[in-house]
């Protein structure tokens, strides 16, 4: 019977331990040091952008697109996480760009020169948009168009 007593006074306290363990750890308490901070940049439009997509440097993966959200001005902010070790100057830029004619979007970051750093909740504020690529379709035909009139007046 002081077995059986023994075995079941290890199992309480073992899940007494789980117990406070995971309240410790939901409760923040219990935290590593930050491995990635945030920063965010606004657009005009994003054109086919969404969250969970790639954030580049020098067009090698270093992020992700967290989310994405309408300001006051019915532009977008994006918010873009980094892993801590990438160090960006504060006057860095931020332009929305396309893998291909109709591939997979993605913001590509650009360092600045700036000596101070972005921080966990900075703003970039030099941002470049996603081209439109029905508006570029439409002018080159356009100026197809163009181009084969003035050919058959002349």
């Amino acid at each position: 019977m002081t077995a059986e007593r023994t075995e079941l006074t290890a199992g309480a306290l073992a899940f007494f331990a789980a117990v406070v363990c995971f309240c410790l750890i939901g409760s923040g308490a219990v935290r590593k040091p930050a491995e990635t901070y945030d920063v965010q940049a606004r657009f005009n439009q994003t054109e086919g952008l969404v969250a969970g997509d790639d954030v580049r440097l020098a067009g090698i993966k270093v992020g992700r697109v967290a989310d994405l959200r309408l300001d006051e001005y019915y532009g977008v902010v994006a918010t873009l996480t980094l892993p801590a070790k990438i160090r960006l100057p504060d006057d860095s830029g931020a332009a929305v760009q396309s893998t291909g004619l109709i591939g997979a979007k993605y913001v590509e970051l650009t360092p600045g020169g700036s000596e101070d750093m972005l921080t966990d909740g900075s703003f970039i504020e030099f941002t470049q948009d996603s081209p439109n690529l029905q508006n570029l379709l439409d002018k080159v035909v356009d100026m197809a168009k163009a181009d084969r009139q003035k050919r058959k007046c002349h």
